[in-house]
């Protein structure tokens, strides 16, 4: 335990020259998309709720969900709808995926713990919710803090776990960012 207690501290360190970076270094389009996202070992289809990257950078990685026509509405409370916790928490777990994969590491992602606040419901209208997560590593396990934003309220924390089962055959490249983003 005490050397997750370190990882903490270090990411903390990390997380604060991370929060130097001016606008000038966020690129002006989505380092992945939707499109290419799928190279990524994630869900698919309805499963997958991250449609934009917009920035990676050392632990962070800034991502967002279109909720405007989400197929969920129609389904979760159709007199009342809400955007459920369950999704929330998959998209936060995604997150970390896509900072593991984009750092390099390949294989099946599990999340394996979750522990979440909720501090007031996404609707329909909120049109997109972001996600800002900070990433540490051990091994094969990563452990993000994700902070869900509508607007510039915050509707979520979520902390997750995530573990990559190792498999050879994953070993090949990641989807490249767009052309005109810069390297991260």
């Amino acid at each position: 335990m005490p050397d997750l207690l370190h990882c903490s501290t270090v990411g903390h360190k990390l997380m604060r020259s991370v929060h130097t970076t001016t606008q000038a270094s966020i690129p002006k389009s989505p380092i992945y998309d939707r499109a290419n996202l799928g190279a990524v070992f994630l869900p698919v289809k309805q499963m997958l709720q991250i449609d934009r990257v917009s920035e990676i950078s050392g632990p962070r990685l800034v991502c967002e969900m279109d909720i405007t026509d989400h197929w969920v509405f129609p389904m979760h409370f159709p007199s009342d709808p809400i955007f459920p916790g369950s999704l929330l928490i998959e998209a936060a777990g995604q997150a970390v995926a896509i900072w593991a994969w984009h750092a390099g590491f390949r294989g099946r992602p599990r999340l394996c713990k979750v522990r979440a606040k909720f501090e007031i419901p996404v609707l329909k209208q909120d049109r997109v919710v972001k996600l800002v997560a900070n990433v540490r590593k051990r091994k094969s396990v990563f452990a993000g803090h994700i902070d869900l934003f509508v607007s510039e309220r915050n509707v979520a924390q979520v902390d997750s776990l995530v573990i990559l089962i190792s498999e050879p055959s994953l070993a090949i490249e990641r989807p490249q960012p767009s052309a005109d983003t810069c390297a991260v």
